[in-house]
């Protein structure tokens, strides 16, 4: 029999970002030679250790298989009306993993041992001081939870831009939900394992409004698997804000999700410019030159500093994650008109440590450095 140090838990939605390690080894008796494993039909071998144990941590293996779109976002929803299929998306593809792994361990003599698990991963990372378990069979949000619960969420949505959420969901055909502040409900297509729920491409008259309504301010939303209320549904505050102008930016969280945020409309811009070199051409006559060299040209870059302020607990555990954030896009589309993946342009956060907490101070207050692309310039 193979016995695991720490065993496997089948049930447990694992990380792809974090550390899986299995430790392990056969009761049959002499030595083993080694482990065969299949892994997502993929033949390995592991050699033991001089006490006869086996180390093998899956993490590098996984995130190859896991990152199958370096990141990138390219949803762009069409949405229509009373249509409950097209608010819904399916976003395994990138985020989602789920395979059997199969280990033989052979002895000297021949003997072998043989075992299986079917594991499931999403393309996220917990920390030591925020882990919580979350099985295959339970309904939640790819995104950062309040900190005085597992089960509760906060969301913010602005009128006028795109906006989604990201859910996992089991392998069923519906999920609901329930906002109790209107009591209102809607039932919703499952697409997938992980599925994008989007609220609005930017219009204001073809949202998921349409379907279920919700008011200005805060919504307290129950996200579960039928009409009827069960201890393991899920709360969310979605607090709706009408349209204002600023610096809308997305980025992929920790839970590997998208976040949403509409830094405040005080941003500036700066642009700083170098020259590329010069050549030389010092070989006319003084009188027919125009000078011993020549330029090349400029790089430029622009340069944004953008504001949040006065944000609480909850807002500030959804801001705080772009500055670990691997893919940070700025929103360069329309507000209030329909947009798709074409209206967002990748940026570079150039900030890199924020006080994300002040003892002396309830609200916190962030201010970035966002680095936009290289602008085309003329150059030789």
């Amino acid at each position: 029999m193979i016995v695991f140090t720490n065993p496997i838990d089948i049930y447990r939605v694992r990380m792809a970002y974090n550390n899986d390690v299995l430790n392990f080894y056969s009761t049959l008796p002499g030595k083993p030679k080694y482990c065969d494993l299949t892994f997502n039909n993929k033949p390995m071998r592991i050699y033991p250790a001089p006490d006869g144990t086996f180390f093998l941590n899956l993490k590098p293996y996984v995130i190859s298989y896991i990152n199958t779109r370096n990141f990138e976002d390219t949803l762009t929803p069409n949405l229509e009306g009373l249509n409950t299929n097209s608010y819904v998306y399916n976003f395994e593809n990138g985020s989602y993993f789920n395979t059997n792994l199969y280990f033989t361990i052979w002895m000297n003599d021949d003997a072998h041992d043989d075992n299986g698990y079917n594991l499931t991963w999403i393309s996220g990372a917990h920390q030591l001081d925020d882990y919580n378990r979350r099985t295959t069979s339970d309904y939640f949000l790819l995104s950062p939870n309040k900190a005085s619960s597992t089960q509760h969420y906060y969301l913010k949505y602005w009128e006028g831009y795109p906006f989604d959420v990201s859910l996992f969901m089991p392998n069923t055909s519906y999920f609901y939900l329930k906002n109790t502040t209107t009591a209102l409900s809607v039932k919703l297509p499952t697409k997938a394992r992980v599925s994008r729920l989007v609220f609005s491409d930017g219009r204001t008259d073809e949202t998921l409004e349409s379907l279920f309504p919700l008011v200005e301010g805060f919504n307290e939303i129950r996200f579960k698997k039928s009409t009827f209320d069960y201890s393991t549904d899920k709360f969310i505050t979605l607090e709706k804000v009408p349209y204002k102008k600023g610096v809308y930016l997305k980025w992929l969280n920790n839970y590997g999700g998208y976040s949403y945020w509409l830094f405040e409309n005080t941003y500036s811009i700066d642009r700083s410019t170098q020259q590329i070199g010069e050549l030389d051409r010092d070989y006319f006559n003084l009188e027919n030159s125009f000078g011993r060299t020549t330029q090349i040209g400029k790089e430029s870059m622009d340069t944004l500093k953008i504001t949040a302020e006065l944000l609480n607990d909850d807002e500030r555990r959804i801001v705080q994650g772009i500055l670990e954030s691997p893919k940070v896009y700025l929103f360069t589309g329309k507000p209030l008109s329909q947009n798709g993946k074409n209206n967002w342009m990748e940026v570079t956060l150039k900030t890199s440590n924020a006080r994300i907490k002040n003892p002396k101070q309830q609200l916190t207050n962030f201010t970035f450095d966002i680095e936009l692309p290289q602008r085309y310039t003329i150059t030789l």
